[in-house]
């Protein structure tokens, strides 16, 4: 499997040129962008987060409760005094450094039920219900954050089963099929839970009809095939 630092690096860079497209075609403003960056990140270091008390699973829970904490600062009533801001956001950031932390480490294991894909789409939402009803971002926003989670977390799965592969003596090492999995069947409660967890969260996640419209439709690619490239850019002639 691929290390914390080859995860957090491409899922950095990838989110980083993905948001950068959105900017550019209009789809996000500049602080929402910038929020892609760290939600993508989040998503590519996600399926790790059931690590047995490792230095990596502490990284990651600090970095969630960091950007939990502030994120809910941010999005606060100025009505507040920065007293209330500051407790509120020590409380968020300590309940999941700590309280949610030692919940994974207890009932999950490593390369179990959350590395999956059916994980991954739980992250999405939980990113895309979050965002909408905790911090008022518009149903669009909301799924393309939640989406960009999902992204970084399936280029996790990818990394490590590209890792599974030695290439240079040709074989394929014991760990290959499972890190990309559509479910584990292996655990069979935890994964029952996560789609009962699915199912249930798509009740109360914002109406996702604009985020796919907009995903399907033939004009957002032609905007960005239109941004891709420099305006003055000419093919050379090779008639000539």
């Amino acid at each position: 499997m691929a290390n914390f630092n080859t995860h957090i690096g491409v899922a950095a860079v990838a989110s980083g040129l993905i948001s950068t497209l959105c900017l550019q075609v209009g789809l996000v403003d500049s602080k929402d962008a910038m929020l892609l960056v760290v939600m993508g990140t989040i998503g590519g270091i996600l399926p790790d987060i059931d690590l047995q008390y490792s230095h990596p699973s502490r990284i990651i829970f600090s970095l969630l409760g960091m950007i939990a904490s502030f994120l809910w600062i941010l999005s606060a009533e100025n009505t507040l005094s920065i007293i209330e801001l500051w407790a509120a956001g020590i409380t968020i950031y300590l309940s999941i450094r700590y309280g949610l932390w030692k919940i994974f480490n207890l009932y999950t294991k490593h390369r179990g039920a959350i590395h999956s894909v059916i994980a991954g789409f739980l992250s999405m939402q939980i990113a895309t219900v979050i965002s909408f009803h905790f911090y008022g971002k518009d149903d669009f926003t909301a799924w393309l954050i939640g989406f960009m989670v999902f992204i970084g977390f399936i280029i996790h799965l990818l990394l490590d089963e590209l890792y599974s592969v030695d290439f240079m003596n040709r074989r394929i090492k014991r760990s290959f099929g499972t890190a990309l999995k559509i479910v584990d069947t292996r655990y069979a409660y935890s994964s029952s839970l996560i789609i009962i967890l699915c199912i249930g969260l798509w009740f109360v996640t914002p109406s996702a009809n604009r985020f796919a419209d907009t995903l399907t439709s033939a004009e957002t690619y032609q905007l960005i095939g239109h941004r891709l490239l420099p305006s003055n850019l000419s093919l050379p002639n090779f008639s000539e």
